[in-house]
């Protein structure tokens, strides 16, 4: 069973998973669409550079929208009694598919960012999906003894 201390961990660090997956889906788009190059930049260096501006940048936006959309869903869904892991990862991709292009437009208004399609859907669903895994997934209790083990069977 969940308890209020996995909840607290949830909320602390599912909001983190959002710039990793934005990170992971850049970086792999980046690998599948190779571009030349004339920069000196070593590749891990660069890459290492990216993810922390990533982090640096998307961390801010991932905890206000865990304030503003995961806490209050994750509310509005165990009120209902439809609190499930697609359920949650299913609206938090929702709103990352609104917020994160309106986060970029605020940041640079005539700017054009070049991330993955679906960047935002892709950084909701992994939030809200860790925020489940570590918060409000069930949990089962290991057998007492082998007895039980047979009795389960």
């Amino acid at each position: 069973m969940p308890t209020s201390r996995d909840t607290r961990i949830g909320y602390l660090l599912a909001p983190l998973a959002a710039p990793l997956a934005v990170f992971t889906g850049s970086a792999l788009r980046a690998l599948v669409m190779r571009r030349p190059t004339t920069d000196a930049a070593h590749p891990v260096l660069a890459a290492l550079i990216i993810g922390l501006v990533i982090v640096a940048f998307g961390a801010p936006l991932a905890y206000a929208a865990t304030l503003v959309v995961l806490w209050p869903t994750v509310r509005a869904l165990r009120a209902i009694g439809h609190l499930a892991w697609w359920s949650l990862t299913g609206a938090t991709a929702l709103a990352g598919g609104v917020l994160f292009p309106l986060y970029l437009h605020w940041l640079e208004p005539r700017g054009s960012f070049d991330f993955f399609p679906g960047a935002g859907v892709a950084a909701g669903a992994a939030s809200g999906f860790v925020f489940w895994w570590i918060a409000l997934r069930q949990r089962h209790a290991p057998a007492e003894s082998a007895g039980d083990e047979q009795q389960l069977l």
